[in-house]
């Protein structure tokens, strides 16, 4: 009977060491289920998350390099509205049309293309504030006869300063004037002069001149006369040692005692 307890004690404990031991086998198999899968869909979201992260920087670098390209596009765009401007200008005065006149086109152009604007952006029930009434044909707007006779200038004795009949030139002669009118000039030009007749100048007065390139200022150059000037040819001149002489669109103007007595006169340097 003793010997068959002990058979049966150590029958049971073999089978209770084979259950604990397939209960602990189990747990470690849900244990590492339950640790994969969170490990699975953390790695595939973090994986679809940088593939995000790369799309985007490819799509932000595309876009920069749209704009840069549009703002450079419109950079050149406006430079060669300005040459364009400027050999319109050169053609104008080589043509002989008087500078003046010149800038006063351009600034009433200027003026009828923001009237322009306004009036289109001006709404019909606003139009009665500009002096036209909604639905008016054009010929309703009064218009300046262009036969109407021309009115003559009073008498006047304004003794400001002034010039007449400014040119650019290749030298001058010993009477000081232009020995020719707004002639070709070439990166190859020597000396590019501008002459102008100077009125109503008092001796000592300081007279300049500026020299520009594209609209930025390359050389200025000023004296005093020691007596005064009414009528009499001055000069200013500009050579390679000041500044290249560069393709593209000049200017200069003249200046007594800080005032403007001439608009900006444009020339061109090109190739020959």
């Amino acid at each position: 009977i003793i010997r068959k307890m002990s058979e049966y004690k150590a029958h049971y404990t073999l089978r209770e060491v084979g259950c604990v031991l397939s209960l602990v086998i189990a747990a470690a198999v849900l244990s590492a289920c339950r640790s994969t899968v969170p490990e699975q869909t953390a790695t595939a979201v973090h994986e679809r998350a940088a593939m995000e992260i790369e799309s985007l920087r490819s799509t932000a670098t595309v876009v920069r390099a749209r704009m840069q390209t549009t703002l450079e596009y419109a950079g050149t765009r406006v430079a060669q509205a300005n040459e364009a401007g400027e050999f319109l200008r050169f053609s104008l005065n080589r043509l002989g049309t008087d500078s003046d006149f010149i800038e006063t086109s351009v600034k009433e152009l200027a003026l009828l293309a923001t009237v322009a604007t306004v009036a289109a952006a001006t709404r019909p029930a606003d139009a009665a504030r500009i002096g036209v009434t909604p639905g008016d044909p054009p010929s309703a707007v009064p218009i300046a006869s262009a036969t109407a006779a021309p009115v003559e200038a009073a008498p006047t004795t304004d003794r400001r300063p002034r010039v007449e009949n400014p040119v650019l030139a290749t030298g001058v002669g010993n009477d000081d004037c232009a020995l020719d009118s707004n002639p070709r000039f070439t990166p190859e030009s020597s000396e590019i002069y501008v002459v102008v007749d100077l009125y109503n100048v008092a001796a000592g007065s300081t007279i300049e001149s500026s020299w520009k390139r594209q609209g930025g200022e390359v050389a200025r150059f000023s004296f005093q006369p020691e007596h005064a000037i009414n009528g009499n040819c001055i000069w200013f001149f500009i050579d390679q040692s000041d500044a290249a002489f560069t393709v593209g669109s000049w200017s200069v103007q003249i200046f007594v005692d800080g005032v403007s007595v001439t608009s900006p006169l444009a020339f061109q340097i090109a190739e020959a």
